[in-house]
């Protein structure tokens, strides 16, 4: 947790800084103390001061625990109240969804009739139908529609085909029902009401004479749309009173003549629907897991018993239900004001006994924690306190001490300069021989070089004598010699030809590093242009040099020897009739990265090294004119210049040979400008 954090991030800083503190106490404090400890006239006063960091040390320790203790718990405390916030909105948005979806209903009713010319009894009960199956809460359906006293008796024979008993009633003022027909008035008699069993009592019934009902179709009237109203019902099995709501849409029909911006809808009727608020209310909880939380529903702003629509307890209760002060005892509560069409109600939520309560359990660790580490630093700064009076009487001590030592250690300064006198003869004697060995080296190297130049001329000579006599025999016995001599014939001269190519590289590779031309100043695409058109790719082959190409100042036959190398290894074994070589550099720190890129058949990575090596060739073949020298060579050449090289390739992906050249300074670029004539600036 964040407090567990901050608590060992505090101890750890406290610790990193113990030696800073203890250094700080020694110095500034019980030095200065004991100074005065230990004079004759010292007093009980500044015995009691000397331990004042004890003291100091202890009060910000435990300042320090009760402080992240208080945090902890404001924390804890915090996150209870933020999850029940959080489960209490959950609930209160699921009932709203749930009152809203049970409002739809008359919506959608109303919408039914407005939209049919006639409306059977049996079409109503069929359209209600699924609504009454899926749906929590609802105890009446019912089409109410307006009969004018001159229309009274055509609205009874047309209820009465569909229901023969049907006829309009009131309910007196002692309970009973009757039939009466008053001219002038307006009835509103329920003619389809469901479910029928609950409600037949309900049917025909006037509800117009109700002055609740009648001040709901007012307001619905004035405002043309629907309006509710809280209504108590009494439940029929349990004979109590049951918070409920009743819900009227008007429905008007429109005259076939054109209206006038005065001239209002007809009233057509009313469709109604009451509705059991805590049935709505389980009926959106049920598929909740238990979150320990009751709700109350209240009518308005105030939060008392006579304002209380209906109350659901929690299902996590394992107890019997408390009273509401019982439950106001937990001390966090959620209320909230939710806008049901014209009504306005306040839900108030709060938790069960003994749920969402803060878990103080690492507040308390976070405290124990702190008063065992403030107690161990207090021990640990009385500790120190007690060692500085040690520390004083050893510091006389290790002053002899080191008296004793500075003379030995001048003893030893004379010493290490009679040691380092002898050391510079030796050193002398040293360069003597490394100065005689290297001149021996130098001529081993020579006698090895004319050696080599004499022995390739020795193998060239009978080389040439073996080639010329393999042509001689094919061209006297070309009328004698089959297709298999001439084969034979042919595989001697290219054998010959490779055996010299062999003798060149080899002394080529033996010569990198001993001889060099003078450096010069080299524009690299010029140079890379000159080896393209010295190697005279086939047709169907592209070399582009993409981007700026430096100038640079080099060894140019080596530099060339690498490009050459390299361009005319991806030639050689791109293994197609067609393809594109690409070269690119950048400049990367003190050096220059160059590329040449391909798009051939690719290496394995597991030739990677071994392309670099002598005389090592990927492929064997008694016709290959690859001696396996010219990938080692370049490497030679690139290493010894400073650089390095690198392959980048994969089968049948093209294959990127990339190598660094060390970086030339700017300085002596503008001179070779200023000579070429290049430089504008």
């Amino acid at each position: 947790m964040p407090n567990i954090r901050l608590f060992t991030t505090t101890a750890a800083i406290i610790i990193e800084n113990l030696s800073k503190f203890r250094g700080w106490i020694a110095n500034h404090m019980l030095g200065s103390f004991y100074a005065g400890f230990y004079k004759e006239n010292a007093s009980a006063n500044s015995i009691l001061w000397g331990y004042y960091p004890v003291a100091l040390v202890a009060l910000i320790g435990l300042i320090i625990s009760v402080g992240l203790f208080m945090q902890s718990m404001s924390w804890e405390k915090q996150q209870a109240e933020i999850a029940f916030h959080e489960t209490a909105q959950d609930r209160i948005l699921l009932i709203q969804r749930e009152i809203k979806f049970s409002l739809g209903i008359i919506q959608d009713i109303a919408s039914f009739i407005e939209a049919s010319e006639i409306v059977g009894r049996r079409e109503f009960r069929k359209f209600v139908g699924p609504a009454l199956k899926n749906q929590a809460g609802i105890e009446t359906l019912a089409w109410v529609p307006k009969v004018d006293f001159d229309s009274y008796d055509e609205f009874l024979n047309f209820a009465r085909r569909g229901f023969p008993p049907f006829n309009i009633k009131e309910l007196t003022t002692s309970g009973q029902s009757i039939s009466r027909k008053a001219k002038g008035h307006v009835y509103y008699p329920i003619l389809y009401v469901q479910p029928y069993q609950d409600n037949k009592p309900m049917l025909g019934l006037n509800i117009g004479t109700d002055s609740q009902v009648k001040s709901l179709f007012e307001e619905s009237i004035s405002k043309g749309t629907i309006q509710i109203a809280n209504r108590s019902n009494i439940d029929s099995q349990t004979q109590q009173s049951v918070s409920g709501i009743a819900v009227v849409v008007p429905v008007f029909v429109k005259s076939d003549e054109e209206q006038s911006e005065t001239v209002q809808n007809h009233l057509r009727g009313y469709a109604l629907g009451i509705f059991n608020i805590g049935e709505i209310i389980e009926r959106a909880l049920e598929n909740l897991r238990p979150g320990s939380v009751d709700i109350r529903f209240y009518q308005g702003d105030t939060t008392t018993d006579e304002t209380l629509l209906y109350t659901h307890y929690s299902r996590s209760r394992q107890h019997d239900l408390l009273s509401m002060s019982d439950l106001e005892e937990s001390g966090i509560n959620y209320l909230q004001k939710i806008e049901v069409e014209n009504l306005s109600w306040s839900v108030l939520c709060t938790p069960v006994f003994d749920k969402f309560e803060a878990k103080t359990f690492t507040s308390w660790i976070i405290l124990i924690g702190g008063f065992a580490f403030t107690a161990l630093l207090t021990i640990y700064t009385a500790n120190l306190v007690g060692q500085t009076n040690q520390i004083r009487h050893q510091v006389a001590e290790r002053t002899a001490l080191l008296r004793s030592t500075v003379e030995e250690l001048n003893q030893e300064v004379m010493e290490r300069k009679a040691a380092e006198t002898e050391l510079q003869n030796l050193n002398e004697t040293l360069e003597h021989h490394i100065a005689s060995r290297t001149e021996e080296a130098e001529r081993r190297a020579e006698y090895l070089e004319q050696f080599a130049y004499v022995t390739s001329h020795d193998l060239k000579a009978p080389l040439r004598a073996v080639s010329n006599l393999a042509e001689w025999i094919e061209e006297d016995l070309t009328d004698k010699l089959d297709n298999s001599s001439k084969e034979q014939l042919a595989l001697l001269r290219d054998r010959v030809r490779r055996m010299h190519d062999l003798i060149e590289g080899l002394l080529e590779y033996s010569r990198v590093g001993k001889t060099s031309d003078v450096e010069a100043i080299i524009d690299t695409r010029e140079l890379i242009q000159e080896i393209t058109d010295s190697l005279s790719p086939q047709k169907g082959f592209t070399i582009k040099i993409k981007g700026e190409m430096p100038i640079l100042k080099a060894d140019r036959l080596q530099l060339g020897q690498v490009f050459s190398n390299l361009i005319g290894n991806s030639l050689k074994h791109h293994g197609g009739s067609k393809g594109k070589i690409r070269i690119s550099s950048k400049q990367v720190g003190d050096y220059y990265e160059f590329t040449v890129c391909d798009n051939g058949q690719g290496i394995a990575s597991e030739y990677h090294d071994k392309v670099f090596k002598m005389f090592q060739t990927l492929k064997s073949s008694d016709y290959n004119n690859s001696t396996g020298i010219g990938l080692a060579l370049v490497k030679k050449i690139v290493i010894e210049h400073g650089g390095s090289i690198q392959l980048n390739s994969a089968v049948n992906k093209g294959a990127c040979f990339t190598f660094l050249w060390p970086y030339t300074p700017v300085e002596d670029i503008q001179v070779y400008n200023k000579i070429e004539g290049k430089l504008t600036g």
